[in-house]
């Protein structure tokens, strides 16, 4: 089922609020975004863990798929830091 018009707004603002480099959310601490944005099969949204040599994890398009074009590439984000509440 493709996406209404206001979904895909809301992902492309929560993905620009991420691009800022702050969340909100404890867990999402360190993570980064796929620097492939809307071509990766994971989402604009999705977040990743980085491996140890700064690269992102291998995700690909369905179980056997072809890697996304994000996949161990460096981020183009800077992990995500927790916003300070004032």
């Amino acid at each position: 089922m493709p996406m209404t018009h206001e979904q895909a707004d809301l992902e492309w603002q929560i993905r620009e609020g991420l691009e800022t480099g702050f969340t909100d959310q404890e867990w999402a601490v360190g993570f980064v975004l796929c620097p492939a944005r809307e071509k990766c099969p994971a989402g604009l949204r999705a977040l990743f863990k980085p491996l140890k040599n700064g690269r992102l994890p291998m995700h690909r398009h369905g179980t056997y798929g072809d890697p996304c074009s994000g996949a161990r590439q460096k981020p183009t984000t800077a992990p995500l830091q927790l916003r300070s509440r004032t």
